[in-house]
């Protein structure tokens, strides 16, 4: 987006702007009660349930009050914008538009392949139907050829698209002080069908790339004096209409009249006299028809954008006036248009997008309020229990297994050292899709929960942890040691006892504080070095009065009590001693 060169304000301090193109602008009014009274005696349809006539009613997002001009007429072709520009535009600083469609034969398409009368009284020539006309002479298919043709011939549609922005830019320069902002605001058309279907959702589309591209590259006439301060902008809100389009996913026939997320209006029949609408009806072999409701006249009605196609190279059955084509009241014109839900999510799009673009005579966006900082608890267990687990034993669980696991998964429950004094469960709950940081997740298990609590005491001298948890708002870090175990003042603890037997020495060693995650594998590996013999290798965890929670009971070749002492040592054991004889 190029700077402005200034921008003064409006010397009345109002905001004038205006709505110009097609039906997809003005929306389609459908009975007295939602007409937009002050401008449709062109009879264009304006309703004032059009997403310009909400942002009318919205005073939220303008600066200073709003004088609004409502110019968009069903039916439009490009070549007309300008007349709308010139003569109901008024003098705006700001306009939004939706057009071009009808340009490129969508109201065509929509006749002669979805919405043919079938009523005796119009037997009209429209051949076969899309998905059985191989020849292509049917109207359906004529129709999107001729679309193809327009938006492939770079002179038809992307001259057409560019004249327009070049007449609406003209008309800006000739009615606006040239010291005025003037933003142009063209929004593109959403797909409004999934899945004949998928033809049309391309021509959309393509239709859609077109209008992106031009505005891209698109540079303004030259004038004098300058208008400097012209900004075109481009908005797709296809994405709006997800979930609310025709033939969703496990949607019913009747759900395309009637489903309370169809944004987009179905042909249904309105009776005046009874003020109801009819959907569809079905015949005697089943075939679900759209039939006129009693009452009505169909030969009496109004040219609508369905039965007046205002493009002249539409193909209609030959020798039939084409205002004839469908009948009714603006309920006919209808279909393919949004219905009130739809026009509000434009709306809310098309405000919130002006005050991320920050249009002068819009209020800015609110910045976003920074989320209140969750409140941090943290809960230590304690020793009083007397359940707690190792520094450095847990650290490795924590960091080497359980955060890795927590990063990919979210909120799990795991279990360490089953079976072994040092046994813990470590917890992260969370709320659902909440993924932890694998650095936040160690900061709060190992750095809070493991090191905040139970440290510098010196009735801890081992620094053993007794666990507990951290709360950051709705998320909850805790570990949990499972085992009880000897009073955690006493430290490590570890006793040693020989006994001669003639051709070999039988042990009894104990501890407290080392060998209690791994059953006494470290220290049998130090053994081997001291003439362990095979076979008599016996580990088990168990308190006793003396302070063990570990009893091993092997056999050595004589005389390697001092190894075996060594051997402890080396395993963990605050001395190297072990008494007895050998």
């Amino acid at each position: 987006m190029k700077p402005r060169k200034g921008g003064s304000t409006r010397k009345d301090a109002s905001m004038e702007w205006a709505v110009i193109g097609d039906s997809w602008a003005s929306g389609v009014a459908y009975n007295l009660s939602n007409v937009y009274q002050p401008t449709d005696a062109e009879a264009c349809y304006r309703t004032k349930e059009s997403w310009g006539a909400q942002m009318e009613q919205d005073t939220s997002w303008s600066r200073d009050p709003q004088v609004f001009n409502f110019a968009a007429c069903g039916g439009t072709l490009m070549d007309d914008l300008e007349r709308q520009m010139k003569e109901k535009a008024g003098n705006p600083e700001l306009v939004w538009r939706m057009f071009g469609c009808n340009n490129a034969y969508f109201g065509a398409i929509a006749r002669a392949c979805i919405y043919q009368p079938i009523d005796p009284g119009h037997p009209f020539g429209w051949g076969k139907p899309w998905d059985e006309d191989t020849d292509g002479m049917g109207l359906c298919k004529q129709n999107i050829q001729k679309t193809e043709n327009y938006l492939n011939n770079p002179l038809s549609m992307r001259r057409a698209f560019t004249n327009a922005l070049d007449n609406i830019v003209n008309a800006a320069q000739n009615e606006r002080a040239v010291n005025y902002p003037f933003d142009l605001y063209v929004s593109s058309y959403p797909k409004v069908v999934k899945g004949l279907r998928k033809i049309i959702n391309n021509k959309i589309q393509q239709v859609n790339d077109i209008q992106a591209d031009v505005i891209k590259n698109y540079k303004p006439p030259a004038t004098s004096p300058e208008l400097s301060n012209v900004q075109i902008h481009n908005l797709q809100p296809d994405h709006l209409f997800d979930g609310h389009r025709f033939c969703e996913k496990d949607r019913t026939f009747e759900d395309q009249y009637y489903h309370k997320d169809l944004w987009l209006w179905n042909l249904q029949y309105y009776d005046e006299k009874t003020g109801e609408e009819v959907g569809v009806a079905t015949d005697k072999n089943g075939v679900k028809v759209m039939t006129a409701p009693a009452g009505v006249d169909v030969t009496q009605g109004f040219q609508t954008v369905l039965g007046a196609d205002n493009n002249p190279d539409a193909v209609i059955p030959q020798d039939r006036d084409s205002h004839t084509q469908q009948y009714g009241f603006g309920w006919t014109a209808r279909p393919f248009h949004p219905k009130f839900d739809d026009h509000k999510a434009l709306k809310d799009s098309f405000i919130q997008q002006m005050k991320d673009n920050k249009i002068p005579s819009v209020k800015s966006a609110d910045p976003p309020s920074s989320p209140p900082t969750p409140q941090e608890k943290l809960e230590c267990n304690g020793l009083g229990n007397s359940k707690y687990v190792s520094r450095d034993i847990v650290k490795d669980s924590i960091e080497n297994h359980f955060c890795p696991d927590a990063v990919s998964k979210g909120s799990i429950e795991q279990k360490y050292n089953g079976g072994t004094p040092e046994e813990v469960i470590i917890k992260l709950t969370g709320p659902g899709g909440f993924m932890p940081g694998n650095d936040d997740c160690k900061r709060y298990l190992t750095g809070l929960v493991i090191d905040a609590c139970d440290g510098n005491d010196p009735k801890n001298p081992e620094n053993y942890k007794g666990g507990g948890k951290e709360t950051i708002g709705d998320v909850v870090y805790e570990v949990q040691p499972q085992s009880p175990r000897q009073p955690a003042d006493k430290g490590k603890q570890y006793g040693c006892d020989s006994s001669y037997k003639s051709l070999f020495n039988e042990y009894t060693v104990w501890g407290h504080g080392f060998a209690s995650a791994d059953h006494g594998e470290a220290l049998k590996g130090q053994l081997k070095g001291c003439a362990l013999l095979p076979d008599t290798w016996h580990f088990d965890y168990g308190l006793g009065d003396d302070g063990r929670e570990w009893t091993a009971k092997f056999r050595t070749r004589i005389f390697q009590k001092k190894c075996v002492g060594h051997a402890a040592k080396s395993a963990g054991a605050p001395n190297d001693s072990c008494s007895g004889s050998g």
